[in-house]
């Protein structure tokens, strides 16, 4: 190292002798500002250039009448690098990229350090400068993201965290092409149908362990997934039974769970449809030549195999034999198998040959209304299904193991209730005395946790909300419980409060009675502003009790 310093050292003397006034008379030239280097994945620049070959123009195989051209495109590796492509005005802070690569999409702008996202992984739409845009994250932040579930699977499984290390290690190029087609038709999506989709916060109370509805969804898994890979004769009839399997699920759903799913089918689902429908149109194409270059990747010559993946994860993902997120009992496996019944029933709609992606887009088209009047069938005839279905060996089967799920989900939402009083301090926001005692809560879906009809759990991600003009934030992802009823709310702090601590920042002592204020509060792993009300602390847990 300190050769270089003074071999580096060396070089910075002889250039300023070359450009001095005195050895040529002229005064010394404008030194040239260097190029910033793309730190985002350059593969991922040459996947989009080839998943547009596909959707980048007005005859678009994968969906009629969607033209993907002035989409453009952010990839972003968190708080180190935001890449945009073709993006019409880019926001302050993003300078023009002049270097060796280039997209056919348009001019590539990038910014280093803070990024529009801070969290791996979030592959979504949003609007950049007030333009809609479909964001990917990078190959690292994926790969973060994955080595850090792998880290807390070891905790509970070691053994299936190194199948899990091995089935991951060798990397797959193909999905990060689905997914910027997966994220672009949402672009596409919001312009068509800006307010159609699911209603999150259904998440709150749909029934994730309820045996009834999960039996039906595994059954409809089966044969959603025969009748994709069955000979065209046999379509029909399994389509009919999954069918009937959908109709007595449903019969016990409430209609704010129905509409849920429909809400989401249409949303990822027609997205995840479209990942679908690409590995059919980029099959036998000729590849770019730079996407040789990527590890893994084998060309576009069969992508049959992929097809049957997708198939196979549509099947395990809606049977719920696959944890998302390490979770086989919240929302995140609630939520992902909808990407999954979506996909497989626009991918069903085309093998009966239907006329359906306009359709689609109208204000109550559903894909299952969609599917179910191409099938035609009576309602006695749909009876007479339903009533094989329920008769069968196999749904005595899967209601066993369901109930077996039920009960191992109940045992693990107590697990994750009782760590509240296990953790190394606790904030309990109790909110029944504000007027206005609404809690907004800014969450992932994905991170939801049923725990009762009034009470939910959020995780994942650092949770933050208010109540009116109070606010909170956490530095660091734990468990959220949030109870509506109560209207209480309960964090995990990283450690115990300091009386002291507290008595400075609040202007008072932490007492029962001992009315306090505060713009800013600090506690371990928690920011809170606007505090006013009453607090109390009882050994690590802090209470506050919000007046207004």
């Amino acid at each position: 190292m300190a050769w270089r310093i003074r071999h580096w050292a060396c070089v910075l003397v002889f250039v300023s002798w070359l450009g001095s006034a005195d050895a040529f008379g002229q005064p010394p030239a404008k030194a040239k500002e260097p190029e910033t280097g793309i730190q985002i994945d350059p593969g991922l620049i040459s996947q989009v250039d080839q998943v547009w070959t596909v959707i980048g123009g007005p005859k678009n195989p994968v969906w009629p009448g969607w033209d993907a051209r002035d989409t453009p495109v952010l990839i972003y590796f968190p708080e180190r690098q935001d890449l945009l492509i073709n993006h019409p005005k880019p926001p302050d802070g993003f300078k023009r990229y002049t270097g060796p690569l280039k997209s056919a999409l348009g001019p590539i702008h990038i910014r280093d350090g803070k990024t529009i996202l801070s969290l791996d992984g979030q592959n979504t739409a949003t609007d950049v400068a007030g333009v809609r845009t479909l964001v990917v994250a990078d190959t690292l932040s994926a790969r973060r993201q994955w080595a850090e579930s792998v880290a807390a699977l070891a905790k509970g499984d070691p053994a299936n965290a190194k199948d899990q290390i091995e089935s991951g290690l060798v990397p797959n190029p193909y999905p990060a092409f689905w997914m910027f087609a997966h994220e672009a038709f949402h672009v596409y999506q919001h312009k068509r149908a800006p307010d159609k989709g699911g209603r999150e916060s259904t998440l709150l109370t749909y029934p994730s362990l309820s045996v009834e509805n999960n039996v039906g969804f595994a059954l409809e898994a089966e044969f959603l997934h025969a009748a994709l890979e069955a000979e065209q004769a046999d379509v029909v009839p399994l389509l009919k039974k999954w069918l009937a399997a959908r109709s007595l699920r449903r019969a016990g759903l409430p209609r704010e769970a129905i509409d849920y799913e429909d809400g989401t089918e249409f949303n990822e689902g027609t997205a995840k449809y479209v990942e679908y429908r690409l590995t059919q149109c980029l099959e036998g194409a000729a590849p770019l030549d730079k996407l040789w270059l990527i590890q893994g990747f084998q060309g576009f010559k069969d992508l049959g195999p992929e097809r049957a993946r997708m198939r196979s994860q549509m099947r395990k993902m809606m049977s719920g034999q696959t944890a998302v997120n390490n979770d086989l009992y919240g929302a995140s496996p609630v939520r992902f198998r909808l990407y999954f019944s979506g996909m497989g029933i626009g991918a069903a709609l085309d093998r009966l040959g239907a006329q359906w992606h306009d359709k689609i887009f109208e204000p109550t088209a559903t894909l299952t209304g969609l599917l179910a009047a191409e099938l035609g069938t009576k309602p006695e005839h749909l009876e007479a299904e339903i009533k094989t279905v329920r008769a069968s060996a196999r749904f005595a089967e899967l209601t066993k193991q369901k109930a077996a799920l039920e009960a191992d989900g109940h045992a693990h939402i107590a697990t994750v209730v009782a760590g509240f009083d296990r953790a190394a301090g606790e904030l309990v926001i109790d909110y029944s005395r504000v007027r206005k005692s609404t809690a907004e809560f800014a969450f992932t879906p994905f991170g939801i946790l049923r725990v009762s009809d009034h009470q939910a759990v959020y995780r994942l991600i650092p949770i933050s909300g208010a109540v009116g003009s109070f606010q909170f934030a956490e530095a660091g992802a734990r468990p959220v419980l949030h109870d509506t009823r109560a209207k209480q709310i309960r964090f995990q702090l990283t450690g115990k409060p300091d009386p002291a601590d507290l008595a400075k920042q609040l202007g008072a002592e932490p007492k029962a009675d001992q009315r306090v204020g505060a713009a800013k509060l600090t506690l371990p792993g928690m920011t809170l502003n606007g505090v006013k009300g009453r607090a109390r602390l009882d050994g690590k847990r802090l209470t506050l009790v919000l007046d207004e």
